[in-house]
């Protein structure tokens, strides 16, 4: 019997596999054993020889073609192929390999740091988009024996139990009084009305606050990473509240980096390192692309005009 399990990467193949490898299969995985999906056929072959009957290949397997070479196998094996294919959405699957990265290596990877990133597991978004391109539906007609669709679920971690207030800081908490929507110095910075107030109301109720932007002028060389540091900074100042911030500092297109808003790895982050309950926290924005961040993180969203009115 083969099995194959196929998903996004990051899309949570592995614990699925463990429940067949736990029934004694054998695990064929290229990120472990190296080399092209092609190769997999005959090391699967070279093992049948040797007596293993039973196997489950986790890989992507996002198209026919890649899929075809392992079913050819399992033919002239006279072994019954099944697929079981985990629906893991591309959220999901983005909020997965920022997680993974994250416990892996204690810190949301950027785009310099995929350049020289040799682990397969932790990968820059262009995997993930590659493979929503790529991707056809699996089907019994390719040569399967069976196709079976398991859903992703995400687990809570009892462990996780604070609340937290993720505040988007542009037209949110404060605008520009400089020639830009957003400021490039500390005198530029304007606070909006009723934000100190409302945020001791909820530090009152035992919420961290933690901030959460996009600040692409960065990369547009309108301000440096030290300028946006100085107005965060700034902010924090006047609304005199220390608030946990952190910002991008990339552009788009292309999408190079995970901590872009909507991207959910900020979110992951805040997440891991706050021990955050996503069910108790909420998301202040201005933008749908807030609102899509909270989202794809979890966390109740609520527009800065309402929350703060």
């Amino acid at each position: 019997m083969i099995i194959l399990v196929m998903s996004y990467p990051a899309g949570g193949k592995t614990t699925l596999t463990e429940n067949y490898t736990k029934d004694s299969y054998h695990r064929v995985n290229r990120d472990e054993l190296g080399g092209k999906l092609y190769n997999l056929p005959k090391i699967v072959t070279d093992l049948h020889k040797k007596g293993t009957q039973k196997f489950v290949l986790d890989n992507t397997y996002a198209d026919i073609e890649s899929r075809k070479s392992i079913i050819e196998c399992a033919k002239k094996l006279k072994l019954p192929i099944k697929c079981v294919w985990l629906d893991t959405s591309f959220e999901d699957a983005q909020f997965n390999a920022c997680q993974r990265m994250i416990r892996k290596v204690g810190k949301l990877m950027g785009p310099e740091d995929f350049k020289t990133c040799k682990d397969p597991n932790l990968f820059p978004p262009v995997a993930l988009f590659a493979y929503k391109k790529r991707f056809q539906k699996p089907t019994i007609t390719e040569g399967f024996t069976s196709v079976e669709l398991v859903h992703f679920v995400r687990k809570k971690d009892p462990k996780y139990v604070n609340k937290a207030l993720i505040l988007d800081y542009d037209e949110t908490l404060r605008r520009s009084k400089g020639e830009l929507q957003f400021p490039t110095k500390p005198e530029e910075v304007e606070i909006l009305p009723g934000r100190k107030e409302k945020l001791a109301e909820y530090v009152k109720k035992g919420y961290i606050l933690l901030g959460v932007s996009n600040q692409s002028g960065v990369a547009k060389k309108t301000l440096t990473k030290e300028d946006a540091d100085a107005c965060f900074k700034k902010t924090n100042e006047l609304l005199e509240h220390d608030i946990k911030y952190h910002f991008c500092p990339h552009s788009v297109p292309p999408i190079c980096c995970f901590c872009r808003k909507p991207s959910s790895g900020h979110g992951v982050l805040l997440i891991e390192n706050y021990k955050l309950d996503v069910s108790q926290c909420w998301m202040i924005g201005d933008a749908t692309t807030d609102k899509t961040f909270a989202e794809r993180c979890g966390f109740n969203f609520a527009f800065a005009e309402e929350f703060f009115k």
